[in-house]
């Protein structure tokens, strides 16, 4: 058997790839996933990472499903805060859907480009410095109104004048005394015009409640997907010039 005939198999498919034409490259990569790309030619030689860390991007629209999921994996309007503006987070891309924790994984799709959400202080766990000051620097608080789980459609709802129609689970959990101290100057500085309407509602029901603060939900919804978007817009451009990371490695 020739020298040839022993190289390893992946040299020799380095070799055959590396004479393509930029143009070419570009060709394959329309067939392949984003993490499909970087599993295949990221770090092969300084061209082609060059090449797939260039010419790859993130789906804005699994983005956004990432975020609506993330919105109900837990019981936010339980877990999260009021306090300085909410609880801090950090996002970053990976291989894979979030699980809901190790026990039940709540995952229907374990090879795409998915991201990840983590509180501020698990940080630690990203282990490059350099990635962990990107997506710090890039981090974003989320409220109790972060969750996002619609109860019914209601085209006849109207919240002081202004119509409505849907409402979510979770406004008279979150409006009840547990948070009530951090809760209400919360309110009253962000949305004063529905303060009184929800924080005078001792007589009400749990519905009532939650159909009070669905405006709430709603408004607080769209700010959270718009900081979100921007993270992780400024997160994966950062990545890239960060020429030997694997963004589905982290």
């Amino acid at each position: 058997m020739t020298k040839q005939g022993n190289e390893p198999i992946e040299t020799k498919l380095i070799t055959v790839f590396d004479d393509l034409s930029s143009e070419l490259m570009l060709c394959i990569f329309e067939y392949l996933s984003a993490v499909d790309r970087y599993k295949s030619f990221f770090g092969c030689n300084t061209r082609l990472s060059q090449l797939v860390k260039r010419w790859t991007l993130y789906s804005r629209k699994q983005l956004d499903a990432d975020i609506e999921r993330f919105s109900t994996l837990h019981s936010w309007y339980k877990h999260l805060e009021f306090i300085d503006g909410g609880t801090k987070f950090i996002i970053f891309p990976q291989k894979g859907e979030q699980p809901r924790n190790s026990i039940h994984l709540s995952i229907t799709d374990t090879a795409g480009l998915h991201w990840f959400f983590l509180q501020i202080y698990d940080q630690s766990i990203i282990a490059d410095e350099r990635v962990r000051k990107i997506l710090v620097r890039h981090s974003f608080r989320l409220n109790p109104f972060f969750y996002h789980k619609e109860m019914h459609s209601s085209s006849s709802l109207k919240i002081d004048g202004k119509q409505s129609s849907r409402t979510f689970y979770g406004g008279h959990i979150i409006s009840m005394d547990r948070y009530r101290e951090s809760f209400e100057p919360w309110i009253r500085s962000n949305y004063p015009e529905y303060a009184d309407r929800i924080l005078n509602n001792s007589s009400w029901s749990p519905c009532n409640i939650d159909e009070a603060c669905a405006p709430i939900f709603e408004l607080e919804w769209l700010k959270a997907v718009r900081v979100i978007r921007d993270a992780a817009h400024q997160i994966w451009d950062e990545l890239k010039q960060l020429e030997d990371i694997n963004p589905f490695e982290i």
